[in-house]
């Protein structure tokens, strides 16, 4: 069983701005995605309205086909609040896999979370 551990935070930079932080730390697959999606429709329930979602994955070292299709119907439901989804440091490896399937063409990838912050 991989293992992936995850931290949620409200990121309180610019006020006028509300923005969570997601940060992923390990393996995201079929061993673990069904007990870490539930906590994320969980968040996404709880969120106001046109609250932006930015996932950390710069510690993420794997992610399956069935983890990116939690990441597509979380983009739906956080978009369909009014937020914004944004994918921040990505390692190339996992880069790669969301460009192959085309997440990259429904969610925006930054380098850094400065850019994430931006965009959100």
């Amino acid at each position: 069983m991989a293992d992936i551990k995850y931290s949620i935070s409200d990121l309180v930079d610019d006020p006028s701005k509300s923005i969570k932080v997601v940060i992923l730390a390990g393996q995201l697959d079929e061993s673990n995605v069904d007990q870490f999606a539930p906590k994320m429709y969980e968040m996404i329930q709880a969120m106001a309205a046109k609250t932006s979602v930015i996932f950390d994955f710069q510690q993420l070292t794997y992610l399956n086909s069935k983890s990116i299709g939690y990441f597509a119907d979380f983009y739906n439901q956080i978009t369909a609040k009014g937020g914004k989804i944004i994918i921040a440091k990505a390692p190339s490896n996992i880069k790669d896999i969301l460009n192959v399937v085309g997440m990259d063409q429904m969610i925006s990838m930054t380098q850094t979370m400065q850019e994430a912050k931006l965009m959100a």
